[in-house]
C-alpha cells in the first residue's frame, strides 16, 4: 500500500514538473532528463512511473481535465443562480490556467493537435464535457426565466468557450505577464448581455 501511495505522489510531482517546464520552455523543451532534474530524481526513476514522455503528457492532460471538470461538475450541481454558477466556473478556469501557465502551451501544442491520437482524443472529450456543463447552466437559466427563451445553446456555449480560448491565447502569447483573471468581469458582462432579457 505504501508503494502505491509513493507512486501517486511521485506521479503528481512529475506532472507538476511537466507543467513548470512547459511553461518555461514549451513542449519542445520538455525532456525526461529535465523532468527528473526538476523533481530531483534520476532520469531512470521516471520510467518506473511512466512508460514514456507521451504517457507523462497524457497524465498531465488528465490532471487538467480532472481539476477543471471536477470543480465545474460540483459547481453545476451546487446551489446558486445560473449566472453566478457561470461566473464561478469561468473564474476557476481562468485562475487554474493563470496558476499553471504551461496548460495553454500544452492545449495549443502540435503534440496534442497533430502527433498523438490519445492526447487529441482526451482533449476533445474534455472540451466536449466542459461544453455540456456550460450548456446545462444555460438551459437552467432559460428554464428559470433568467435567460432569454429560445437561445441557441450550442452557439452560446461556443461563444463562451471562444472568449475564454482567445483570452488564454492572447495571455500566453504575451508571455503570461498580465493577470488572466482580470478578463473575468469583461467576459461575464458580455455573456450576460447575450443571455439575459
Amino acid at each position: 500500500m505504501a508503494q502505491r501511495y509513493d507512486t501517486q505522489i511521485r506521479q503528481q510531482q512529475i506532472v507538476r514538473a511537466t507543467l513548470k517546464i512547459v511553461a518555461e520552455r514549451g513542449i519542445s523543451g520538455l525532456t525526461t532528463a529535465e523532468i527528473a532534474r526538476e523533481v530531483g530524481i534520476a532520469e531512470g526513476t521516471i520510467f518506473r512511473h511512466f512508460a514514456s514522455k507521451n504517457e507523462i503528457l497524457l497524465a498531465t492532460v488528465r490532471y487538467i481535465r480532472d481539476t477543471l471538470l471536477g470543480w465545474s461538475r460540483a459547481r453545476v450541481a451546487g446551489g446558486g443562480e445560473p449566472l453566478e454558477k457561470l461566473g464561478d466556473i469561468l473564474l476557476f478556469h481562468l485562475e487554474l490556467f493563470e496558476q499553471n501557465s504551461g496548460i495553454p502551451k500544452i492545449i495549443f501544442s502540435e503534440q496534442v493537435h497533430l502527433h498523438d491520437e490519445k492526447l487529441r482524443q482526451l482533449m476533445s472529450e474534455t472540451i466536449g464535457e466542459y461544453m455540456e456543463l456550460i450548456g446545462t447552466i444555460i438551459r437552467e437559466g432559460m428554464e428559470k426565466g433568467q435567460f432569454r427563451p429560445g437561445l441557441d445553446v450550442p452557439m452560446v456555449v461556443a461563444a463562451y468557450l471562444g472568449l475564454v480560448q482567445v483570452s488564454l491565447l492572447r495571455w500566453s502569447l504575451r508571455g503570461c505577464q498580465s493577470s488572466l483573471t482580470e478578463t473575468h468581469g469583461r467576459i461575464l458582462r458580455f455573456l450576460s448581455t447575450i443571455l439575459q432579457n
